[in-house]
């Protein structure tokens, strides 16, 4: 799922076939496999997968955050990204941090709308992609739990 969301995203339509896509598919696999512990995981009353979101190292970053091409708009990620930062202040993290290709207006636009205010942007290396991309890396200040 997480593979036909980025092959439907910009990233997907600026690629231009430069990312092996059969590597790049079992690295969603992989990932999902080996940091199930850290998934975020948005179902449908049927039990079909909606979208997933990560925090990889389990703390203020968002390392993913994906919907399934058809379930795009419907609230999803707005979910997603709410249970994410919930779990974000419970660890005591005064903020939460993600990036997103500066070329995916419509990311940019959600983070947005969600209170994120971009802190950098630059050229970074994509281990999976085998190149580099123009990203944008994004703060939101969260009400920390106690």
């Amino acid at each position: 799922m997480g593979f036909a969301s980025w092959e439907e995203s910009a990233f997907g339509a600026d690629d231009a076939g430069r990312a092996d896509r059969t590597s790049l598919r079992s690295e969603f696999v992989n990932f999902c496999e080996t940091h199930s512990d850290k998934l975020v995981v948005a179902k449908d009353l049927r039990g079909n997968l909606l979208g997933w979101g990560a925090r990889e190292h389990g703390d203020h970053n968002i390392s993913d955050l994906w919907v399934a091409p058809h379930a795009q708009g419907r609230g999803v990620g707005a979910v997603l990204l709410g249970a994410l930062e919930a779990a974000i202040a419970s660890n005591g993290f005064a903020f939460s941090e993600l990036e997103t290709y500066a070329g995916n207006v419509g990311a940019v636009r959600f983070y947005e709308r969600w209170g994120y205010q971009p802190v950098w942007r630059g050229s970074k290396y994509s281990a999976s992609l085998k190149y580099e991309l123009d990203k944008i890396r994004f703060r939101k200040y969260l009400a920390v739990v106690e």
